[in-house]
């Protein structure tokens, strides 16, 4: 007897939810964004929960399939799905056991600055590294992505040589910034 559509969506795709979230998000920074783009994966698993169940990795699997619809959504809108924030959120301090406000800051200010050059990246380098920091090793990445491993390499060597080039460039524009404040 076979299993419901819906019991095999609970035992093959539901356990995978919240990583398929987190890399959505990590994609498209917007949480109603990666809301559907894990949703677009859902469609797409429940239709063809047969193959995931034919898979070595369910995970890899609709991890594959996520990156492919976030590549084509990129395509169909010509532009970056990544949307910056508008606005910086004040940061409020209470008495407590948290760092002071200026080291509050200065971390928010790091955060901002790592945000910024990761929303300059372009989008096969976001995946990478967003899949890199989610701990999959070059295999896992090989399978998700469809790239060659050679060439997964060299693209990941780019994206991090890319990604440091950019925080450089934004430190020295800070401070540049800072400088000319205090003349």
């Amino acid at each position: 007897m076979q299993k419901s559509a819906q019991k095999q969506f609970d035992e093959l795709v539901a356990p995978h939810l919240d990583i398929l979230f987190r890399m959505a998000y990590r994609l498209v920074r917007n949480t109603a964004d990666a809301q559907d783009l894990v949703q677009e994966t859902c469609l797409t698993a429940c239709g063809s929960l047969a193959a995931i169940a034919a898979a070595d990795s369910p995970r890899r699997w609709l991890l594959r399939v996520q990156h492919n619809r976030f590549i084509d959504t990129s395509r169909r809108r010509g532009r970056s799905p990544v949307v910056a924030a508008e606005e910086i959120e004040q940061i409020e301090t209470v008495a407590s056991d948290l760092p002071d406000p200026e080291q509050m800051l200065q971390q928010f200010q790091s955060e901002a600055l790592l945000e910024r050059a990761f929303l300059q990246l372009d989008s096969m380098q976001r995946t990478l590294l967003s899949l890199r920091a989610e701990g999959y090793e070059l295999p896992e990445i090989e399978a998700i992505t469809g790239l060659d491993r050679n060439v997964l390499s060299n693209r990941l060597y780019r994206a991090r040589l890319r990604m440091t080039q950019l925080m450089a460039d934004m430190n020295c524009e800070t401070s540049s910034r800072q400088i000319g404040r205090r003349k």
